[in-house]
């Protein structure tokens, strides 16, 4: 079932009457956070289509990262919890912080969006984050609440790269488009160059971090590589993972020091750019 007029959403999510989309329910649509600048956490979907090799979300939620990507659920009665739990809401809400809010599913359902709705009508702060362009779609709500925000992850500029790393994710060129418009229509945006993925990001540094910058942008984060158990195997299963390309990347993500240095690099060329660093942990 798809749900094109999101001005008549309302309430729970519809139940689906085809296999487009799973519906789970939620006992809660908030919960603490203990992430930089976040007072609670929203998360309208169960898993990920984009199915991110570098995604540790699963595995912090001891879930089969498999069906993580495969097995994505959205949680349709989260907008009537979410007004409920507002009342109570001081603070600012992370929308994304496990999960990306807009990912494929949120086209039909529509959830992140009536999340947004009840959020704005209480002038709650928010703070996104996301892959995709889609967020663009909400302007109208994320400019009705002051000191709220949106991160965009961008990782690279090689849309060969992104693919492989991000196979089901919009492209960095959308993605720094919607950046773009973010910046330009008054919104305070980030991006986040998060994981910084050895061997990708030291090719083209320097136009990675210019391309940033061109957006208007005025700061970054960064986020290190963070391998899981098993997470190292499933990059070295990436067809672009051959020979000496994964005997390199094998050796330098086993290298803390190396991981370190690297973001420092990328740190140290935003600068330059005049990009405003911050951590992202």
């Amino acid at each position: 079932m798809t749900t094109r007029d999101l001005d008549s959403f309302s309430g729970d999510a519809p139940k689906p009457q085809s296999d487009e989309y799973r519906c789970v329910e939620c006992r809660t649509a908030l919960s603490r956070s203990k992430l930089p600048g976040l007072d609670f956490a929203l998360n309208p979907y169960v898993g990920c289509a984009h199915d991110c090799v570098y995604c540790y979300a699963p595995f912090i939620l001891g879930m089969e990262r498999a069906k993580w990507s495969a097995d994505v659920a959205a949680k349709s009665n989260i907008p009537r919890l979410l007004a409920e739990e507002a009342q109570r809401v001081k603070g600012t809400v992370g929308v994304g912080t496990v999960t990306d809010p807009y990912q494929p599913m949120e086209k039909e359902t529509g959830l992140t969006r009536k999340c947004l709705e009840v959020l704005a009508a209480k002038r709650i702060r928010f703070s996104i984050l996301t892959k995709s362009d889609l967020v663009l779609r909400d302007l109208d709500l994320i400019k009705r609440c002051p000191g709220s925000e949106v991160g965009v992850t961008v990782t690279t500029i090689d849309d060969r790269a992104a693919s492989t790393f991000e196979p089901h994710a919009p492209s960095p060129r959308r993605r720094l488009e919607a950046v773009r418009q973010l910046v330009s229509s008054g919104v305070d945006a980030y991006v986040l160059i998060g994981p910084v993925i050895p061997t990708v990001v030291e090719k083209d540094m320097e136009l990675f971090l210019q391309a940033i910058a061109d957006t208007g942008v005025k700061r970054v984060m960064t986020d290190r590589l963070r391998l899981r158990p098993g997470m190292l195997e499933l990059f070295g299963q990436l067809p672009a993972m051959k020979g000496d390309a994964w005997a390199r990347f094998h050796t330098l993500t086993r290298s803390p020091g190396y991981l370190r240095e690297l973001v420092s690099k990328v740190e140290s060329v935003a600068r330059k750019k005049g990009l405003v660093v911050e951590s992202a942990f």
